[in-house]
């Protein structure tokens, strides 16, 4: 058979889909997010033949071209910049808030489901889908909380998000970058919502800051900037001991990496130098009693080159002896 005639099927992906891409059950899906699921296109076919060796040379050609270094001193000013460039659109357009999706969430290209190359019918597959995610994740473990701090909060996107399901939670968005605290603080001016936006930077934290009680840490592709160097936050969640912490972050160690697609996400992630081991540093502060780890689960969801959206959920231990604060 000619491998251009190969013919794909249209599928579609249901709650019951996103109940074991998260780890829950499709009646907790149709609860918190069915509605969401309903005025969105998801359906998607799988990439074969020609069609998808197409993709995974493009993907090659990626991996032998790309020079960003995460973590590299310029990239303060690429972040500055890039999100200066999203507060721009959104007061020239009005204070749209569709202007604060990171243009690094490309639209209508090919994106990873299920260890495969997909391509959505809908361009915004792949900001639909993780719009899905973070419903489910606010509505599931930020429903008791009293605040809500997303560090390495960018364009204040997820913030928004937040004040449209809680909008009587107090809200804090953290950059290290001013254009991404200036978009934060004036989505609170333009909208009246409960937000305020703070610098803060994640590798040398700011003890003077203070996390109230009974709050939820967020963060969604923040860590994975670190370049590993997670440490230093980490002990000032844990000095702080918020009620929850949600990390949405790339996860090379849970690639399999016999995979050729996962072997390829692996490579883009180590040569970019996206944050390793933070996932067994987790595991390591769970086995000495510090931390209890709710959930871990890789979403088998990503764009087209890695998988950013594995899900951790912890929180620590208020008996477990944490360092004092210096």
């Amino acid at each position: 058979m000619n491998r251009k005639m190969v013919e794909q099927e249209t599928r579609e992906v249901t709650p019951a889909d996103f109940a074991r891409s998260f780890g829950t059950t499709a009646a907790e899906i149709e609860k918190y997010c069915g509605e969401l699921i309903s005025r969105s296109n998801f359906r998607y076919r799988v990439l074969a033949g020609e069609e998808r060796d197409r993709v995974i040379l493009n993907v090659l050609k990626k991996l032998d071209t790309d020079r960003q270094v995460i973590g590299s001193p310029e990239r303060q000013a690429a972040w500055e910049s890039g999100w200066k460039e999203n507060l721009d659109d959104f007061k020239q357009h009005g204070y749209d808030l569709n202007k604060l999706v990171p243009r690094f969430i490309r639209p209508d290209q090919p994106i990873r489901l299920n260890q495969d190359y997909i391509m959505p019918e809908n361009p915004n597959f792949e900001l639909n889908y993780f719009s899905v995610l973070r419903l489910w994740l606010a509505r599931k473990y930020f429903g008791s909380v009293g605040a809500i701090y997303e560090f390495g909060c960018g364009t204040g996107m997820n913030l928004a998000a937040l004040a449209a399901i809680y909008p009587q939670k107090k809200l804090y968005g953290l950059d290290f970058v001013p254009s991404s605290v200036e978009m934060v603080n004036k989505l609170g001016e333009v909208y009246k919502w409960n937000i305020t936006g703070h610098l803060f930077d994640m590798i040398h934290p700011d003890e003077r800051f203070e996390i109230a009680a009974n709050s939820a840490v967020l963060t969604i592709g923040a860590l994975e900037q670190l370049a590993s160097r997670f440490e230093p936050f980490l002990r000032y969640l844990l000095q702080r001991s918020p009620a929850i912490c949600v990390n949405v972050e790339p996860t090379v160690e849970l690639y399999y990496e016999e995979n050729l697609i996962d072997s390829l996400a692996a490579r883009f992630h180590r040569k970019r130098g996206y944050t390793t081991g933070l996932l067994p540093h987790l595991q390591e502060l769970e086995s000495r009693g510090a931390i209890e780890l709710l959930k871990v689960k890789r979403t088998f969801f990503g764009s087209l080159y890695m998988e950013g959206y594995v899900c951790m959920v912890w929180r620590p231990k208020r008996s477990a002896g944490v360092e004092s604060r210096s």
